[in-house]
């Protein structure tokens, strides 16, 4: 099937099955298809019944990163649903997707239901998220300024003023500088992305691109921040509902400019309340700055409100699934893990690609080596310590709640994997 009939038909399928939007439907297609990366099953008559398609991204930073191959337009037509097919395509586009060098795959189930489907056919939960809520009552320029009463008093005299220095504007095509502040958005994600730690993901250009116009056809906004140089320090990803503005990523430099977004969000939306989606990670992060530290923030004295630091430990503790993932290369996703952490330290058995082989897989100074070695069938104490690449996937992309016990068991720390900006049907 030639690209503009494939094209076509999965734009026929998606809108019959998923009930997509066509202006959504363009986006994806005419940004990512690339047939090499899409499975489908086909009726007697040419009519594409099933499909999924791959979009592939890069996790990590600019000196360590990953491939990986999220999965979108996993749709079936009614008639031919519990048949099967879906759980073939999947298995198919694992298939090529390791055969291009892709680490894992993801996806987002919208529904429990779909996370047991999914798990039954070896997706493990992998990305997770909290929501911060804000009433309609929250005043973000009192919650900055609670931040500086705990400051030396020139520290935060010249934090002040950074803070009232910042300009805000909201990002429209149809302004005469849209090129200009698109690139300085780019820049700031480019920049943030580039430094960043653990699994998370990393937007190329094109994903940035893609990224800002799925905010505009949702119906959201983009608001931003400059600082005093003119580059932009802070960006939000918003769209809206009748009661709420959502938050689906938020960048910033520092915190001056975080808060000013947020204020800046806040006061063009004064009845709404404010929901914002954050990875677990950032909220672990926060909740560790808050152990190392103390409690510096102060309640704010509007109705309804609380600090942040009773935020971030509440919040912390209640990260929900997100994603899944299907681990495809093994070797290479505890290599990219053990690159990061050069202080990890430990020795594992997994079941090989046969029934009697095993393999020791070794951690040390940041390297991966693996023994292969015969199963003893006869040693009845094997099964206590014998992990299958199922296990390893759950350990690796456990929530980090459970991050002591199991890392003082098995020497794994959970490989702390966030995703953000991703192209929805």
């Amino acid at each position: 099937m030639n690209t503009p009939e494939l094209k076509k038909k999965l734009a026929a399928l998606w809108k019959e099955s998923l009930n997509a939007a066509d202006d959504k439907i363009s986006l994806i297609l005419n940004g990512y298809l690339d047939p090499d990366l899409v499975a489908y099953e086909e009726a007697a008559g040419g009519d594409i019944v099933a499909a999924v398609m791959g979009i592939p991204y890069d996790f990590g930073n600019s000196e360590c990163h990953v491939k990986a191959l999220f999965l979108v337009g996993l749709a079936t037509k009614s008639h031919f649903r519990s048949r099967g097919i879906m759980t073939r395509l999947l298995s198919k586009i694992n298939d090529t997707a390791r055969e291009k060098g892709f680490v894992f795959s993801f996806l987002i189930p919208p529904d429990e239901g779909l996370r047991k489907y999914f798990k039954d056919r070896d997706f493990v939960n992998g990305f997770y998220r909290v929501v911060d809520n804000y009433t309609s009552l929250h005043d973000f320029d009192n919650e900055y300024e609670s931040i500086l009463q705990e400051q030396k008093e020139k520290v935060a005299d010249l934090k002040r003023n950074l803070f009232k220095s910042l300009k805000v504007g909201v990002y429209d095509v149809a302004d005469a500088d849209a090129q200009a502040v698109r690139d300085n958005i780019k820049a700031l994600i480019r920049k943030i992305e580039s430094s960043q730690q653990d699994l998370q993901i990393i937007h190329s250009d094109r994903d940035m691109d893609l990224a800002i116009e799925h905010n505009m056809v949702a119906g959201g906004q983009i608001y931003y921040v400059k600082n005093p140089s003119g580059a932009i320090s802070a960006v939000a990803f918003c769209t809206f509902s009748d009661s709420a503005v959502s938050i689906n990523k938020l960048f910033a430099s520092d915190m001056a400019s975080k808060c000013k977004v947020l204020s800046l969000i806040k006061k063009s939306n004064p009845t709404h309340g404010i929901c914002h989606v954050i990875p677990s990670i950032e909220m672990d992060r926060a909740a560790l700055w808050m152990r190392t530290y103390g409690s510096f923030m102060k309640d704010a004295p509007q109705a309804g409100a609380v600090s942040i630091t009773e935020r971030v430990y509440s919040l912390a503790a209640h990260a929900k699934v997100c994603g899944m993932v299907k681990i495809l290369n093994f070797a290479e996703i505890l290599k990219f893990q053990a690159n990061l952490r050069h202080d990890l330290k430990y020795s594992i058995l997994v079941k090989g690609e046969s029934i009697s082989q095993l393999e020791q897989l070794n951690v040390r100074d940041g390297q991966l080596s693996i023994k292969k070695m015969q199963d003893d069938q006869e040693n009845p104490m094997r099964h206590t310590h014998v992990m299958t690449k199922r296990d390893i996937g759950e350990i690796l992309f456990r929530r980090r709640d459970t991050d002591n016990l199991i890392t003082e068991a098995f020497g794994i720390p959970s490989i702390n994997g966030a995703i953000s900006l991703l192209p929805e049907i």
